[in-house]
């Protein structure tokens, strides 16, 4: 650059070598001078055999950042460097030696290495190797890094053959399933900090088998598919020999959806060996999964439900399990006798899996990444906790189909849907009416609307505060009378403490009350046709917009405050999501998925949001669209026993020090993105 020259010139050289070179100290070399034997046992580089450690590792680690390491005719020898002159790279950039590539491999995680895995088959021009996993090179052919060819990319419906962008993306499409490996549950490696290993792996079966298993990994999760449209023999497949089966090739029924119009609701659900206990109790979990997906209207939808069949192999447990699995199969599985009037008809475009992990915990997160690569569309919503009896409003699909129709020509936007406790129940339900008949079982709720919006803004009906209406306590807040609340209870002072230091911070007011406001603003703009309050003007809600972006950023730096409400924000944010990002080539599934290690109730909730914002997405709102629990929901989930429980809300994971790496290294692969994102544009601009 202009700034720089001197990098610029490639006739000066960046760096030259200085002094003498020197022989390196080896524990052979050292071996060979006393003969000591218990030098043979040293190790150093894990990744290579005993028999050559004694030749790469070095004595007290003499060679040093500073010092190039040769080897010549048998013998290793290291020479000192320096950069050739003062003002040759730019600021904060520095150059320092390679670590061995080796070295990086044994601490990946499956999440960190995603944008390469398509790289033979994609039309991109690679990947850059970076400690903290791959990074997209991005081409510079086009006027400008964010140009997107729209009517180029595999989510436009006309001839979807020959587009060569769904070659890029690891996650499902109406042709063909993910073939992700997932990481369910993890545990601390014993070398190096920060290194994992996975203990529990599942990935979705081949289109046309019904159960699979992960079986690369000991203890792996079996996946069983009880629902999926290809079933219907309008979709391509083939006829097993010698028998009437049809096989399709995909999971979906590519002529009932619309790849690119179209939005897929993700949902997960764990069961756990407690719930199992009551038959009452899993038939309303399932209530809360059914209700969502009846409210989708018809489009495709995703349902991932893991069961808890630890040491269920034989008495009570094995009963209780056996009855689970049978009320899951009553309610989703694929009857051949279905027909336009029946129970089942909303289901026609979802695809329902069950993963048997035979771990009493694994990830949520990790569910909603999987989950999320089974999705054939390119818009996605995800995040809905459905274990605290959230209900989607019923204009919620209507809303999301129109915001992707609008932004089909602006990739890389994200809509957060706001998540709220009511106070009371819906009474303008027309349960059991001849207008509006609503099924036996099913917690239908009416939407945005000019009576209901005003008591939300007002907090008369609803709350943000969703944690203070939970059935349960969580162990860590420091109270010991272990009762829950749910069904309408709000909490009591000293329960809600921890709540409310956390709603005392800059970066809790900077990021979720603003994202309120502004649903609040766009949503009244909806609803009564103008903006509400103040912010009539477009440039002032342009400014709000960018200050979340900016809030979200910031909660990335690491400083305490922000590390504090990062970590322990207490709902997972419900995301209409682009699959394509604001930058060709850039996938958001395989770019910023969830972290699978981060599980638990309270486990940096927010970070892939602030990583989304990082990279250059547009965060905003889905106006007139939220989810809510109600007295209902919650009174059916609720029970004495659940509410008598108490649940460790932290991170899951067993180690600190391996949850601050993992933070360090997701802070900074997202960090390069951006840096590296800014200087192309730079670099596009200027030849412009």
């Amino acid at each position: 650059t202009s700034r720089y020259k001197l990098y610029s010139q490639t006739d000066v050289p960046i760096q030259e070598y200085v002094g003498e070179k020197t022989k390196v100290e080896t524990y052979r070399t050292l071996y060979n001078r006393n003969l000591d034997e218990s030098l043979k046992d040293i190790k150093c580089m894990y990744w290579a055999p005993q028999t050559y450690q004694m030749d790469i590792c070095t004595v007290n680690g003499n060679v040093g950042g500073n010092e190039v390491v040769t080897l010549e005719n048998g013998v290793l020898w290291k020479q000192r460097f320096e950069t050739t002159r003062d003002g040759m790279f730019p600021e904060g950039i520095v150059s320092f030696p390679f670590f061995h590539f080796q070295e990086w491999k044994r601490v990946y995680r499956s999440t960190q290495l995603l944008n390469s895995h398509n790289i033979r088959q994609a039309n991109v021009p690679g990947v850059i190797i970076t400690k903290e996993g791959t990074l997209p090179l991005l081409s510079t052919q086009r006027s400008s890094s964010t140009d997107w060819n729209i009517q180029s990319h595999p989510w436009s419906n006309s001839k979807p053959s020959h587009f060569e962008w769904i070659k890029s993306d690891t996650g499902a499409t109406p042709e063909h399933p993910s073939y992700n490996r997932f990481c369910l549950r993890s545990s601390k490696k014993g070398n190096p900090t920060g290194a994992t290993i996975c203990n529990v792996a599942a990935s979705w079966p081949p289109a046309g088998n019904a159960t699979h298993i992960a079986s690369s990994v000991e203890g792996s999760a079996m996946v069983h598919l009880l629902r999926y449209p290809s079933t219907s023999k309008t979709t391509k497949g083939t006829f097993r020999r010698g028998t009437n089966q049809f096989i399709s090739s995909s999971w979906w029924d590519e002529k009932s959806i619309n790849a690119n119009e179209d939005v897929t609701l993700v949902l997960t659900l764990q069961i756990t060996s407690l719930h199992m206990k009551e038959e009452s109790l899993v038939q309303s979990l399932l209530a809360m999964a059914d209700s969502n997906i009846f409210l989708w209207s018809g489009q495709p939808s995703v349902l991932l439900i893991n069961v808890d069949s630890t040491e269920a192999d034989e008495g009570e447990k094995m009963s209780e399990l056996a009855k689970a699995l049978q009320l899951i199969k009553d309610k989703f599985e694929t009857d051949q006798k279905e027909t336009a009037s029946n129970q089942t008809f909303h289901l026609k475009n979802s695809l329902v899996a069950v993963v048997d992990s035979k771990k009493p915990v694994v990830s949520r997160k990790a569910l909603m990444n999987m989950a999320m690569h089974a999705a054939p569309t390119r818009w996605i919503v995800s995040g809905l906790e459905l274990e605290r009896g959230l209900v989607l409003s019923k204009e919620a699909s209507y809303f999301a189909i129109r915001e992707a129709k609008i932004y089909a020509d602006l990739p890389g936007h994200v809509f957060v849907i706001p998540q709220f406790a009511s106070k009371r129940d819906d009474t303008r339900q027309n349960s059991g009416s001849e207008v509006n008949p609503v099924p036996e079982g099913r917690v239908l709720y009416t939407g945005v609307g000019n009576d209901l919006l005003p008591t939300i803004r007002t907090k008369q009906s609803m709350t943000s505060n969703v944690a203070a209406y939970d059935c349960f306590q969580c162990s860590d807040a420091g109270v010991d009378d272990g009762a829950g609340t749910g069904a309408g209870e709000e909490l009591t002072d000293d329960r809600s403490e921890s709540r409310r230091l956390m709603d005392e911070t800059s970066s809790k007011r900077s990021v979720e009350e603003q994202i309120e406001d502004l649903w609040w603003d766009l949503s009244v703009a909806d609803v009564y046709g103008t903006p509400g309050g103040f912010r009539s003007s477009l440039d002032l809600i342009a400014k709000i917009h960018d200050r979340i972006e900016v809030s979200l950023i910031s909660l990335l730096d690491r400083s305490d405050d922000h590390l504090e409400y990062l970590r322990y924000s207490d709902k997972s944010p419900i995301l209409l999501i682009d699959r394509l990002g604001p930058h060709k080539e850039m996938m958001t599934l395989d770019l910023v998925p969830e972290v699978d290690e981060f599980g638990g109730r309270n486990c940096f909730n927010l970070l892939r949001l602030a990583q989304l914002a990082t990279v250059g997405y547009k965060v905003t709102v889905l106006p007139g669209a939220f989810a809510a629990s109600y007295p209902k929901t919650r009174a059916a989930l609720c029970t004495e026993s659940i509410m008598k429980q108490k649940q460790y809300c932290d991170c899951d994971f067993p180690s600190e020090s391996t949850i601050r790496e993992i933070l360090i290294d997701e802070v900074k692969r997202l960090g390069k993105i951006a840096v590296l994102l800014n200087e192309l544009d730079s670099r596009v601009k200027s030849v412009i």
